[in-house]
């Protein structure tokens, strides 16, 4: 099984497929999913989602990290999808606290927000009620803010 090591904890890669790979940690009760390509077809985007789905029925993940940044292709379909369909699932699942790395690429955020405010008229903020996004720049940055928000893990 492949691992990913991230500060002093060791993730292990659960499931993969060309576009996105997945982690998880047990300590930390975390899952980092990160994308592998500049673009994530639909099809690859949910299969993944839906896996950390079902996941939660085994796993306690109370922490995810998106780690978006080699993604030039901003899609809004998987995004409304994402937040109107799969988050409001996993919260009532445990899943509710969302870390996002973003490219580094000023249009890319522009489109997050213009994509996030069209889901938002569409649906209603309410979408997102009980579930906390935390933008970073690294996944040790998240991994940082996990352990300083509950100091059981030091």
């Amino acid at each position: 099984m492949t691992k990913l090591q991230v500060k002093d904890y060791e993730f292990n890669l659960v499931k993969e497929n060309p576009f996105i790979s997945l982690y998880y940690n047990k300590k930390l009760k975390m899952a980092i999913c990160s994308a592998k390509e500049e673009y994530i077809p639909i099809d690859y985007f949910k299969e993944m989602f839906l896996h950390i789905s079902a996941m939660l029925k085994e796993f306690e993940i109370n922490h995810l990290v998106f780690d978006k940044q080699k993604l030039r292709t901003f899609h809004q379909p998987s995004m409304e999808w994402y937040f109107a369909v799969w988050k409001p699932v996993v919260k009532n699942m445990g899943l509710t606290n969302h870390y996002k790395i973003l490219p580094k690429l000023d249009w890319f955020e522009k489109a997050v927000e213009a994509g996030k405010f069209e889901i938002f008229h569409k649906f209603s903020r309410e979408i997102l009620s009980g579930i906390t996004i935390t933008y970073v720049n690294s996944t040790d940055q998240a991994i940082d803010d996990i352990v300083q928000k509950n100091k059981f893990f030091e």
